[in-house]
């Protein structure tokens, strides 16, 4: 595979290539080394792996079971007393 990486100090009106990556498919990339690179916002590379996930499921339907019934829990007021109580 042949690979060029060529710094610059000033760029060319032209740059010449190598004739093996001639009328070929390749990838070019132009970036100016005198400003600081951008990192990539945290919440947007989130929204890309969230979208990578969405519909990657391949199974069976998933389906939700039973939840059951809500546990009755004591009041605030019951609980706040037994605190005041220990303190």
């Amino acid at each position: 595979m042949d690979v060029v990486r060529q710094i610059y100090e000033s760029l060319p009106e032209t740059i010449q290539m190598p004739d093996s990556l001639k009328n070929r498919p390749v990838e070019v990339i132009l970036a100016p080394l005198d400003e600081a690179p951008v990192k990539p916002d945290k919440k947007r590379k989130k929204q890309k792996l969230s979208y990578e996930f969405l519909g990657a499921w391949k199974g069976e339907p998933l389906s939700r079971s039973e939840q059951g019934e809500f546990e009755t829990r004591e009041s605030l007021e019951n609980s706040l007393r037994v605190l005041s109580f220990l303190f």
